[in-house]
């Protein structure tokens, strides 16, 4: 409709409202287009992420001279969810974190523990790992996430979108694809949770197991120690049988040797000169006494005596006899005649 037979038909007012409006949406449609054009052209700029080099299997120059790895590998798939291209930029681990502060780099992607980073601001979460040695000296578990600078929070709001749009199916294809044999395993809570509880399972009948065989080993060694206890107290009453045997002997010892003292001192009583009578053979003692030589030997020394008569003596009686019988038969014939 031309804009004179509008204003003959709404009049002059209408049409000044209508030419107001007309240039409010010329002046919206103008401040909208840098707008707009940011939008898209921050949608096309690409997004320059920092790894780590030389950290196989995470991130690496391939024979070809191209970044590769597990985390080139989510980045890729990180753009193709989102639409936004991604550079990618391997650098040594002291100057990843001074890229991204200084701007030179839009993101660092690495391995985090779940605690947080001071100076930057990290993402969620992107994919849980468990500890390799030969991987990283980390310990625990780990996370791949990624860390912009404390002011780009629009920027890690992006991210963690892209990122959230990833499936488990997406996941498990990384894991599987870098490690084949399973060394590091993203495994959900449920399987966490399993894991755990098998491991807490096992814990407990190595417990009992290792306690069981320490109580049969703790029964073995009580049955030596009393069996070595048993032949301690038989040694024991050998050993006590034989002190009393050789302390029997050392008074049997001592009693003899006081027994040869003692003999050995009437010896000593007898030498001297002895006072003997030349007729009658007593002996005097220290006391004055006279006293029969048998009697003082026998009270001075060990000395018992038995009595005979020697051949002189014999000869000597005899002829005594002899002669006193002949006297006595003389005197019967005599006293008979």
């Amino acid at each position: 409709m031309p804009l004179a037979v509008f204003q003959r038909k709404t009049g002059r007012r209408g049409g000044i409202a209508f030419g107001g409006l007309i240039l409010f949406c010329i002046l919206v449609f103008s401040s909208l287009q840098p707008l707009v054009v940011s939008l898209t052209s921050a949608q096309n700029t690409p997004l320059v992420v920092v790894a780590r080099e030389n950290h196989e299997p995470f991130s690496y120059t391939d024979i070809h001279g191209q970044p590769a790895g597990l985390f080139v590998d989510l980045w890729r798939l990180w753009a193709l969810r989102t639409g936004r291209s991604v550079k990618f930029v391997l650098s040594e681990t002291m100057d990843m974190e001074n890229r991204v502060l200084d701007g030179r780099a839009d993101a660092w992607t690495g391995i985090f523990t779940l605690g947080g980073h001071p100076e930057l601001a990290l993402s969620d979460p992107v994919m849980l790992l468990f500890r390799a040695p030969t991987v990283t000296t980390h310990e625990g578990v780990l996370a791949i996430r990624v860390a912009v600078r404390p002011d780009r929070t629009d920027l890690l709001a992006e991210i963690n979108q892209g990122f959230l749009r990833f499936t488990e199916q997406d996941r498990q294809t990384m894991l599987v694809r870098w490690w084949p044999r399973e060394n590091w395993v993203h495994l959900p809570r449920s399987r966490l949770l399993t894991a755990m509880l098998l491991v807490g399972a096992f814990l407990i009948l190595w417990a009992m197991g290792a306690y069981a065989l320490y109580r049969f080993k703790l029964q073995g060694k009580a049955q030596e120690l009393l069996a070595a206890l048993t032949e301690l107290r038989r040694k024991n009453k050998v050993l006590q049988s034989e002190i009393a045997e050789r302390q029997q002997v050392e008074k049997d010892k001592e009693r003899l040797i006081q027994q040869l003292r003692e003999a050995l001192e009437n010896v000593r009583k007898l030498r001297g000169l002895l006072p003997i009578c030349a007729y009658c053979k007593k002996i005097r003692d220290d006391q004055g006494y006279w006293n029969q030589l048998e009697s003082y030997l026998s009270q001075h020394a060990d000395v018992t005596f038995t009595h005979s008569v020697c051949p002189e003596c014999s000869k000597k009686i005899y002829a005594e006899l002899k002669a006193f019988k002949d006297a006595e038969q003389q005197k019967k014939k005599a006293v008979s005649g």
